[in-house]
């Protein structure tokens, strides 16, 4: 995935935010938690360019990994349902390790991941994506399977202006029907 990570972890915050809502957590905390979880795996490309000058592909990375994220996913979700919901801190880490988790299931639709690394050094991939184009990235954004990236694009910004315009509605209501004080 290119372009899709970071709207598809804002689907996600809008998804699971009614589910949370009275853990107290700011819808702002909220969304900014899942969406950086959401693109957190890439920050390995600052490895992966300026150090390994790219001779490991960045999926092999522990970043990731299944086996890296899944473990601090389920501990901190099962302290925080253990602690009768009131465990902010591991909901939070919770919510963004889940995000990372959808990260890397976005991208094995089109691209190697090792997801049972550092286990078997093996990628897997749901859709291969032919090299016929130069420079490389273009394979990716002339392959049919950059029309799902740019549709999870779409439902975000439906989402995003949907609550937009609900907010403008309401502020537009409350403001109508308040009267001036007249002293």
């Amino acid at each position: 995935m290119f372009i899709a990570h970071l709207p598809s972890g804002y689907i996600l915050a809008k998804l699971l935010l009614k589910k949370f809502k009275q853990t107290k957590i700011t819808n702002k905390a909220f969304f900014t938690l899942i969406m950086l979880g959401a693109i957190f795996p890439d920050i390995d490309l600052f490895y992966f360019y300026l150090f390994d000058h790219r001779s490991v592909h960045h999926h092999k990375y522990f970043l990731h990994w299944f086996s890296f994220w899944i473990p601090i996913f389920l501990i901190a979700l099962f302290y925080f349902i253990h602690s009768k919901y009131t465990a902010k801190p591991a909901l939070m880490i919770s919510l963004f390790s889940g995000a990372a988790l959808l990260h890397i299931g976005l991208d094995t639709f089109v691209g190697d991941v090792w997801l049972f690394a550092p286990f078997i050094d093996q990628p897997y991939v749901f859709f291969e994506v032919s090299s016929r184009y130069q420079p490389w990235w273009l394979n990716f954004i002339l392959h049919w399977s950059f029309f799902v990236e740019l549709l999870i694009c779409l439902i975000a910004l439906i989402l995003l202006v949907r609550k937009k315009n609900s907010s403008k509605i309401i502020d537009q209501f409350s403001c109508a029907n308040s009267k001036p004080l007249h002293l």
